[in-house]
């Protein structure tokens, strides 16, 4: 992607930069593009890469607003420190699991696959499915009051398997009083393989959890989790436990 100010500098890592300054900002997507007055699809869009250049003002604006510093240099301009971009897959907010469980007589035996994403998109849902970047509303049957923050991460559970790790992307609840949505985010999934084939979601959690009702529950709420994984730092070692048993997969 290049940066254009009169001339150009280029920077290749930018798109994963903007991808961790939102990861990281602590407000909603919409809320960010409302201060920049841009559209998120085209915050997308230069996450992703698509576009070639991007101006500097845009650049300027977005380091002043989320108090980030992308350590783009022009040969006329003083040399700032750059922060280092997130590297890999970052599960540190990974603390909620919530079950998906399709009716019986739901066409698909697995929810949120690839095919029924891009079915809910023809649909006229509002779903961003392109490259890399999935976007879609994960649904949650009633009204829900669960303290979901955005930028927490989500294991989904389908019949016993972990399939997706999703970030919510948005600051509320939204639908009727039989649905409610949130926006989120795919970060992990295995779109071209059978999910039949995935692990036990054990293997990958390191514990059998069981939560009910398709309601998100924290997972240090669970008395095996707190058995199984003690200490100060319980969370964290069972983030990089898991996020060692997906790179596997």
């Amino acid at each position: 992607m290049r940066v254009r100010k009169v001339q150009e500098v280029i920077c290749d890592d930018l798109p994963e930069k903007l991808e961790g300054v939102r990861r990281n900002a602590g407000i909603s997507l919409l809320k960010i593009c409302k201060r920049l007055d841009i559209s998120p699809t085209y915050w997308y869009r230069l996450e992703r890469g698509e576009t070639d250049t991007i101006n500097y003002e845009l650049i300027q604006k977005i380091e002043q607003e989320l108090s980030c510093d992308f350590g783009i240099n022009f040969p006329d301009s003083p040399k700032r420190n750059s922060k280092k971009g997130r590297q890999g897959m970052d599960l540190s907010r990974l603390q909620w699991i919530k079950v998906v469980t399709p009716p019986a007589d739901y066409h698909s035996h697995w929810a949120y696959t690839p095919q029924e994403i891009e079915k809910m998109k023809n649909s006229g849902s509002q779903v961003i499915n392109h490259g890399e970047t999935t976007i879609f509303p994960l649904g949650f049957r009633g009204k829900q009051n669960v303290p979901l923050e955005v930028g927490d991460l989500i294991a989904l559970k389908q019949h016993a398997k972990i399939t997706h790790i999703v970030e919510v992307l948005d600051e509320q609840f939204f639908g009727t009083d039989e649905w409610s949505n949130r926006y989120v985010k795919i970060i992990w999934w295995k779109p071209d393989t059978d999910w039949a084939s995935l692990p036990h979601a054990k293997e990958v959690l390191g514990v059998d959890l069981t939560p009910m009702k398709g309601t998100p529950y924290l997972f240090d709420s669970f008395k095996d989790f707190s058995s199984t994984w003690k200490g100060p730092d319980s969370l964290k070692e069972f983030q990089a436990f898991v996020l060692n048993q997906l790179s596997k997969i």
